[in-house]
């Protein structure tokens, strides 16, 4: 494998407290233990001086861990105070958002629309414990293309729809995702989706998705529903490659995913596929098996490897300044690295082509309809 696929100003203290917060660890050498232990200790006395905001979706579990080994209790008080105060805190924003979350299923099933949780909200008291969750910044969840309208207008009873921008009334009626957040006091923002990314990119079968899928554990409603393993691994890669980021949280939850619902290899290659994801999921496993330790065998990469010259453009593209820089501006250098990406991360160019074209078509009748 050719690695790494992540821009080289990733610290690697974040690296290391990612693989840290693992519920399932690997079977590391005595030596290696011991020099990632005194590297680690080092970590987590400094998150009182230098906390990243990236640590914060796993920030609970890194808590876990170091009361589970022990290393806590020889952190200093002050170390000791922040890394629990806030882990406590993010525990007590989960388990509200978690009761938002119960609050809107009644209506759902009452209308008979099943739904399939997403990301944080599927790894809740599942993936992760329940009272040591993998932090999420809202709550996502998929329902059928025909079910969509009537979920969105559900869900206006009791949340505000947002409207990007309204001279774009098009692109708004055309998006993948609808966004809501609270109309009056707190609570996370919500976001119904009808896919799992931007039409045309990935060729995604929505039947076969939703016959695969399986009830939520916790719930135990034919209505309440997660995503199969294979299925969620390959969400995972299309999310990333969406964000260009192939290393953040999505390794914990794509090594997780690995070892708890291990996904049926021959299943996972064939999926990808036909969903022309191969290089994108090849992307983020090689970095769980590099950063975090996946036991993902070679064979699985040989099927789903990249060619050298294409490789070589996509690490280029994830280990740019100008998408370090331009992230949160989505400055013109910014995009045009999204023009770029969609057409080297699908594994045809037609693929990205047909999304572009797609946009253009959406963005002149938001210009028709505003004038």
């Amino acid at each position: 494998m050719s690695c790494p696929y992540y821009h080289p100003d990733k610290q690697h203290r974040y690296l290391r407290l990612l693989r840290y917060a693992r519920i399932h660890d690997d079977h590391e050498d005595s030596e290696t233990q011991l020099a990632n232990s005194e590297l680690l200790f080092n970590d987590l006395e400094s998150l009182s001086s230098n906390f990243q905001s990236e640590i914060r979706p796993f920030l609970p579990l890194i808590y876990r861990k170091a009361v589970k080994t022990g290393v806590f209790s020889q952190l200093s008080l002050e170390a000791q105070s922040l890394l629990k105060n806030r882990a406590l805190q993010l525990i007590a924003t989960d388990l509200a958002n978690k009761h938002c979350l119960a609050g809107q299923f009644p209506k759902f099933a009452k209308e008979k629309i099943p739904i399939i949780l997403l990301k944080g909200a599927a790894f809740s008291n599942n993936l992760y414990p329940d009272n040591f969750p993998r932090i999420g910044c809202d709550i996502d969840f998929l329902v059928r293309e025909d079910d969509f309208q009537k979920a969105c207008t559900l869900m206006e009873e009791t949340m505000r729809p947002v409207v990007i921008d309204s001279k774009r009334l098009a692109t708004h009626e055309t998006l993948f995702e609808r966004v809501f957040t609270p109309r009056k006091g707190f609570g996370p923002p919500v976001e119904i989706h009808r896919g799992l990314t931007n039409p045309h990119i990935f060729n995604i079968d929505p039947q076969s998705m939703w016959e695969a899928s399986r009830r939520h554990p916790e719930y135990d409603s034919e209505f309440i529903r997660i995503l199969s393993s294979e299925d969620t691994l390959l969400h995972l890669a299309v999310h990333a490659f969406r964000d260009l980021d192939f290393c953040n949280h999505n390794l914990l939850d794509a090594h997780e995913v690995w070892l708890q619902w291990q996904p049926d290899h021959d299943k996972l290659i064939a999926l990808a596929k036909d969903w022309g994801a191969q290089k994108v999921l090849y992307y983020l496993l090689s970095n769980c098996k590099t950063i975090i330790g996946t036991p993902c065998p070679e064979e699985l990469f040989d099927s789903i490897a990249p060619g050298q010259n294409v490789d070589l453009i996509n690490k280029r593209i994830l280990q740019s300044q100008i998408l370090r820089n331009a992230r949160s501006s989505k400055s013109s250098s910014y995009r045009a690295i999204q023009l770029l990406g969609q057409m080297t991360f699908p594994d045809r160019i037609r693929q990205g082509i047909k999304y572009q074209l797609h946009y253009v078509q959406t963005r002149l009748k938001d210009l028709y309809t505003s004038a």
